[in-house]
């Protein structure tokens, strides 16, 4: 098992796979909030749900609206159950604590090269803790 320390932590703890994006995210017109679908063409991801996941990107992309679409995405419960970023937005924390959606950052290293799609990760205090790596 390998752990890394972050530096930030808001909201609970969580257990789940990991879907991770190498670009920047847009909750609006990134995401389809009834689905949890990126759809986002530009992002590899396009397609794939985040539904259940913990979500990792480096930092957001968009407008104010990403607040209550992060929010309605996780109110129709097809949200992730947490997220981790290298920077995080002030639109994306607000919209996470609407949310009561467990937020982290400031890890040591770069969260987009440690971790990967699928592997299945333990976020504990500031602690994360890879339990599961990705058989990709």
């Amino acid at each position: 098992m390998r752990t890394y320390q972050i530096a930030y932590h808001v909201g609970g703890d969580v257990t789940g796979e990991a879907i991770v994006s190498q670009l920047p995210l847009s909750f609006l017109g990134g995401v389809n909030s009834e689905t949890g679908k990126i759809i986002d063409s530009h992002n590899p991801l396009c397609g794939q749900s985040m539904e259940g996941k913990i979500l990792i990107y480096p930092f957001s992309k968009g407008s104010t609206g990403d607040c209550m679409r992060l929010w309605r995405t996780c109110f129709n419960g097809k949200g992730p159950i947490a997220i981790i970023n290298t920077t995080p937005d002030p639109i994306h924390v607000e919209g996470a604590l609407l949310a009561e959606l467990p937020l982290a950052f400031g890890m040591e290293e770069d969260p987009m090269a440690v971790f990967r799609t699928g592997d299945v990760l333990s976020l504990q205090g500031n602690t994360v803790t890879v339990l599961r790596e990705s058989a990709e």
